[in-house]
């Protein structure tokens, strides 16, 4: 729990920062004063000044931050000092100032995929392992032991793949072209899988397994690995490389199947058959408790022996510096044009409102790809920074879309728009974004309910 915390307040740390920076590099290229640079909102906590006078602020409330700008409409300008408030700048130098923000969401974005192609990521080859009946992948004529190549026109090498080619397709009403190829005889055939009828669970959204496609994940043998210090597997003496042949009499074949039992069973007290030094043995231990995410799970305290994978399981995904720039480029391309158009089903009423997440979807993912090491926590963030950027840039009043459409106008009509408007459209902007605050906390509560 501390650890996920850790890793969400990083994040918003790095992506509000970075958004605001936009803003504030470009208004003093353009000969604003900059009054406030803020991470957070409400009473600050801690503050400095730099040698301009700019105030760097702590504030008591982290989801987001702000850029104070010298402006006539927001307070009196002193006579000296109106040539460098916003409000006196050309309509061109405020909108480089606003798109700023979201450009600078970006170009991180950019920054991190390229991190990630340069560090390398392994991902598991996109093998299926078995095809729910009944279900659309079984339709569509998706087989067991069959591995998936190519999505219309992109190719697939790991399920990493695959799930961000996925993506795009949520909400849609198109036909996909799948190349898969039999792992049994190598023979390769196309299938055409309609996404009509799909629709993603809303407690648990996993786009696999509203396909009914059920990946090939590797046995994990349940041999311990390490033991963590103060933990009922200590209490219990459990040692590094004891096997864990039984539970209460019944046999564990996999390391995942034991863990999906101990979190099902808090404080419950449960007798392991295991074997150390060739010699079996039993031990009683019981199973601690913690609350994760509202709910209370099972822990013992150990981690399983690393395992070395067969290469022929694993994709890894690397490339030099200079070829990943244009990868890096198109990946941000696309994720950025799937973000507008998943919007956009959401707009329209293709995609359900309950797939928002808030801060508690966006704090799990945060720790969850922390945890898995440096590479897939960039890419987590990479694609947060995208959300952030996409849903700044919507024509909302409030949002930095919002006086991109005010400054729109302005150049059409050749003046600014009244007060009374801009007001109004304040007014209608923070409406939206509370009602979408709402829907994304009420469904974050829903699913740590359910």
């Amino acid at each position: 729990m501390i650890l996920t915390l850790a890793y969400f307040i990083l994040a918003l740390l790095l992506l509000v920062t970075i958004h605001e920076y936009g803003h504030f590099l470009v208004a003093r290229l353009c000969g604003v004063k900059v009054l406030r640079f803020s991470f957070g909102f409400g009473k600050v906590l801690a503050h400095w000044h730099d040698k301009k006078g700019t105030e760097y602020a702590w504030s008591i409330l982290p989801l987001g931050g702000y850029v104070k700008m010298l402006d006539e409409n927001e307070g009196a300008v002193a006579a000296h000092e109106r040539h460098l408030a916003f409000n006196n700048k050309s309509v061109w130098a405020r909108i480089a100032i606003v798109l700023a923000g979201p450009l600078f969401n970006f170009l991180f974005a950019f920054v991190a995929l390229w991190l990630v192609l340069v560090i390398g990521i392994h991902s598991l080859a996109p093998i299926i392992a078995d095809v729910k009946p009944n279900s659309m992948a079984a339709q569509a004529g998706i087989d067991k032991n069959q591995e998936i190549l190519q999505l219309n026109d992109e190719k697939i090498t790991s399920w990493r793949d695959f799930q961000y080619a996925l993506m795009a397709k949520i909400g849609s009403n198109e036909k996909i072209t799948l190349l898969v190829k039999s792992l049994k005889n190598g023979e390769q055939k196309t299938v055409i899988l309609p996404l009509a009828n799909w629709h993603l669970d809303v407690e648990k959204p996993d786009a696999l397994a509203s396909l009914g496609i059920v990946p090939f994940i590797p046995a994990i043998p349940p041999i311990v690995g390490d033991v963590m210090p103060d933990s009922p597997a200590n209490s219990a003496h459990l040692q590094k490389n004891d096997r864990i042949e039984k539970i209460d009499g019944k046999a564990v074949n996999d390391w995942l199947d034991l863990v999906e039992f101990i979190k099902k069973n808090p404080d419950k007290k449960i007798k392991l058959t295991i074997l150390r030094d060739g010699k079996p043995q039993d031990i009683s231990l019981t199973i601690g408790s913690h609350e994760v995410n509202g709910k209370r799970e099972g822990y013992v305290g150990m981690m399983s022996q690393k395992v070395d994978w067969p290469k022929e399981w694993l994709r890894l995904q690397r490339e030099n510096p200079l070829l990943a720039i244009k990868t890096a480029f198109l990946q941000t391309a696309h994720l950025t044009g799937t973000t507008f158009s998943l919007i956009g089903r959401l707009v329209t009423g293709k995609l359900s409102m309950q797939t928002i997440s808030g801060p508690v979807g966006i704090a799990q993912g945060a720790g969850d790809s922390g945890r898995s090491g440096i590479a897939y926590y960039l890419s987590f963030l990479a694609l947060v920074s995208i959300s952030l950027g996409v849903l700044n840039l919507l024509p909302v009043p409030m949002l930095d879309g919002g006086h991109l459409l005010y400054y729109v106008i302005e150049i059409i009509r050749r003046k600014p728009l009244s007060d009374e408007v801009k007001s109004l459209g304040m007014y209608i902007g923070l409406l939206l974004l509370v009602t979408l605050m709402t829907f994304a906390v009420y469904n974050d509560v829903a699913r740590l309910m359910r």
